[in-house]
């Protein structure tokens, strides 16, 4: 059965899954990153795919700052529901929904950014979305939509001195692709509900700033 997927800013006609057309629109300039596979030292722990950003390549630093601020809301909304606080998932998703429309109003990369620009003109069908979602595996369902769209804009324009940590649920049993964005390596699973998930939760990526 199709659903209507709301990527963040973006609306999609394939449940789960993006169109090529879509997929090459989002992808950032290759230059802009640079991939290794390493057992580099970070946190003390070893993992196989670190990816180092060159800030010269992404946008200002105060566009990276505003960054910083909607990461960690989205923080706000995953952590809501690794508690299964279904409430506060909601309330963080719309505030996170308004900061993005109101912190980023002036900055003329975003404006000039067609999908940028259509999430602008989406954005009360988004936050009605967002509201009539009443139970909680549909708000995780939002929440892996809402982590598809901010990975593509986080690789493109950047945070500011930031490790992130790009995480997947490997349950066959939730919905998308489960993956999320956390600021460690902690195994707080927001598709299950579990604040130390070691079965199912998995680092995929490390993105240094």
């Amino acid at each position: 059965m199709k659903k209507i997927l709301i990527v963040l800013f973006y609306l999609s006609v394939s449940a789960g899954s993006y169109s090529e057309t879509f997929a090459e629109t989002l992808n950032p300039p290759e230059d802009s990153v640079k991939t290794h596979h390493s057992n580099k030292d970070i946190h003390k722990k070893n993992y196989d795919v670190i990816i180092t950003f060159d800030n010269s390549k992404l946008a200002p630093q105060n566009v990276r700052i505003i960054f910083n601020e909607l990461f960690g809301q989205y923080i706000k909304v995953k952590d809501a529901l690794v508690y299964n606080d279904s409430y506060n998932a909601v309330r963080n998703m719309l505030q996170l929904l308004d900061d993005m429309k109101a912190k980023t109003k002036d900055i003329d990369i975003l404006n000039k950014d067609d999908r940028w620009v259509l999430f602008i003109m989406n954005y009360d069908m988004i936050r009605k979305k967002i509201e009539s979602a009443t139970l909680i595996r549909d708000r995780r369902f939002l929440f892996n939509e809402i982590t598809n769209g901010l990975q593509t804009f986080i690789k493109q324009y950047g945070l500011n001195d930031k490790t992130i940590y790009l995480m997947q649920n490997e349950s066959s049993l939730e919905s998308g692709n489960g993956i999320w964005f956390s600021t460690s390596d902690d195994k707080k699973n927001p598709y299950r509900g579990l604040t130390n998930d070691t079965t199912y939760a998995k680092v995929l990526e490390v993105w240094k700033f």
